[in-house]
């Protein structure tokens, strides 16, 4: 199943969630910016992150595309140690 990172916004908010083997894990949240809403409102797949090829065009989605991997292996390796 392919690994996917999904939105929601919430009070001004968007909440990063990842899914993986359909359990959902929450990631983490930052202020609401509308080109980081509009990147991920339909969900991204994971694959879609690693071959990101637009580096310079919103410094706010290239520091949330960044970050998002160490997210990742955040929750994986939670996942794993519970």
């Amino acid at each position: 199943m392919r690994n996917k990172i999904e939105i929601t916004k919430k009070n001004n908010k968007i909440h990063f969630y990842f899914i993986s083997s359909g359990k959902r894990y929450y990631m983490f949240s930052q202020s609401f910016s509308k080109g980081v809403y509009e990147f991920f409102r339909n969900g991204r797949s994971e694959a879609e992150l690693y071959s990101y090829k637009l580096w310079h065009k919103n410094p706010r989605l290239d520091k949330t595309i960044e970050k998002i991997p160490m997210y990742i292996r955040y929750v994986i390796k939670e996942e794993n140690a519970a």
